[in-house]
């Protein structure tokens, strides 16, 4: 068998091409997120002529990340298969609203772990190398905070399909943080109070089955306690994607596509500040055949009195102002294309600008992305839910979920606050009401499963307790029956009280 540090080699090949594009396009957005080889944490990268790339990869991962990972409701759901649902249905004992208010709240325990693993953070920088780089690796463990590795940092080979059959992973550890037995099994040597040079240390994730497996090794040794493995449905290793390529073990990038647009804003940008360096320098001309001094002019204060012609001294212009012009409407035009590439809103210049103008620019700037969010919600999204819902399952925050219960996630506006569902019921029970009244509108729904059903949109937990269950309706209907019976019946009586009163011949004596 390979050991970890061949098969890093073996693909290192593969990813060369790849990791010069994802360089390239850091350097004109955000210099050193992916590095340079051999910089470390001393270099300082060369700083871009313009800040527009930098923005709008910022902005475009911020809205994306809020997209896709909303703060108010969970971003997935789970749904039963139309096969498994079709079979309960049947089932006389079988609640459907109970069900759904279950599963909510599964989710919502699930999607809880994203606050208290602190997850978001690294998400969020995670889909900044998607922009830029185009791939980049998450780990989500078990236990403790996910971790994120550049594309410099590991290689990978995928099968027909998509899937990552092979992942190695380089890092450097020191080895003061290395447990004895660890470097003694790893024939690591350290001393302590001595200065210390990093180690590699190599993990390396397979396919093998259903299964995803991973260990570490150190100097072709392996780890011992590193192994692990998980249901590669479920697995913590996600490579991810910015566009899949068909055919290729990575993914393109975001910045790749607009690369000529950036690099020529760049080149637009560096000449305008040449341009405008030279321009902002005063430089005198004074005639040499004029009776004025330099070093008199050079000297004089403020209200001074010189001999001289005023035509004796000049500036030097440039008279470049047309070619500027013409380079300045260049880059703007350039940057407004940027603009519009990486999802920057322009709102008109107004003292209001409604929601609805706000939404319409949404949804037309998000159409622009193409097919990105199919990658991001397969390999993004349903993956993490998936991983979510295995370590809750593990810590036993929820039972462990059968075959038939799978999660659904909710890309793109949708996601944005599941106003969207809650809108269309909203709008359907508006549009019934007003067409057959409420009196008939609220005898043809099932009340309660309406108040479950924009319960489960709106992410309402413990929707069990605010319902009242079926049978305390009934009951309640009951009793408000037998009282209303009473109260019909409490006229009667009251006749039937007064009239013996006013018979009987002993009353009003004494």
């Amino acid at each position: 068998m390979k050991t970890a540090a061949a098969r890093f080699n073996a693909l290192l090949t593969a990813r060369t091409t790849v990791l010069d594009k994802a360089r390239a396009a850091s350097r004109l957005t955000i210099p050193g997120l992916v590095p340079e080889s051999g910089q470390n944490e001393h270099y300082t990268p060369t700083q871009p002529y313009q800040s527009v790339g930098a923005h709008g990869v910022r902005s475009l991962s911020s809205r994306l990340f809020m997209t896709l990972f909303p703060t108010n409701i969970p971003f997935f759901r789970l749904t039963l298969d139309a096969s498994v649902a079709e079979g309960l249905m049947t089932d006389p004992n079988f609640d459907k609203n109970a069900a759904d208010a279950t599963m909510a709240q599964y989710a919502q325990s699930a999607s809880s772990i994203l606050e208290d693993r602190l997850m978001r953070p690294v998400i969020a920088e995670a889909l900044k190398h998607l922009v830029i780089a185009g791939n980049v690796l998450l780990w989500i463990p078990t236990k403790g905070a996910p971790r994120i590795y550049r594309l410099d940092q590991y290689v990978l080979k995928r099968n027909s399909v998509g899937q990552p059959i092979s992942i190695v992973v380089q890092e450097k550890v020191y080895p003061s943080t290395l447990s004895a037995e660890v470097r003694a099994l790893c024939n690591v040597t350290w001393e302590p109070g001595k200065a210390e040079d990093p180690i590699d240390i190599f993990t390396v994730v397979e396919k093998e089955g259903e299964q995803h497996k991973h260990w570490q090794e150190i100097n072709n040794v392996r780890v011992p306690g590193s192994e692990g493995s998980a249901p590669i449905e479920q697995s913590g290793w996600l490579a991810l994607r910015w566009l899949a390529v068909p055919g290729s073990d990575y993914g393109r990038s975001h910045v790749t596509e607009y690369g000529a647009d950036l690099m020529s804003l760049e080149d637009a940008n560096e000449a305008m500040l040449k341009f405008a360096t030279v321009a902002a320098r005063v430089t005198f001309l004074v005639d040499p055949n004029s009776s004025l001094q330099t070093s008199e002019l050079a000297a004089s204060q403020s209200g001074d009195y010189l001999y001289g012609k005023s035509t004796d001294v000049s500036t030097l212009q440039l008279d470049k102002s047309q070619d500027f012009s013409v380079i300045r409407t260049v880059a703007e035009n350039i940057e407004a294309r940027v603009n519009t590439a990486f999802l920057i809103q322009q709102f008109r210049n107004a003292e209001r600008v409604t929601a609805e103008e706000v939404r319409l620019a949404s949804e037309e700037l998000e159409n622009t992305l193409g097919g990105t969010y199919s990658v991001l919600s397969a390999e993004l999204q349903y993956a993490i839910a998936s991983r979510l819902l295995y370590i809750a399952a593990s810590e036993r925050m929820i039972p462990k979920l059968p075959n038939g219960i799978k999660p659904k996630v909710l890309p793109g506006l949708a996601a944005l606050g599941a106003a969207a569902e809650v809108n269309r019921v909203r709008m359907w029970a508006n549009d019934a009401i007003g067409i057959f009244g409420q009196q008939a509108f609220a005898a043809a729904v099932d009340v309660p499963a309406l108040l479950n059903k924009l319960g489960v949109e709106h992410g309402v937990t413990d929707l069990k307790t605010l319902l009242k269950s079926p049978e305390q309706m009934a009951q309640e209907q009951q009793q408000a029956a037998m009282a209303q019976t009473a109260q019909a019946a409490a006229p009667g009586f009251v006749d039937a009280a007064m009239k013996a009163a006013t018979d009987d011949p002993q009353q009003g004596t004494e």
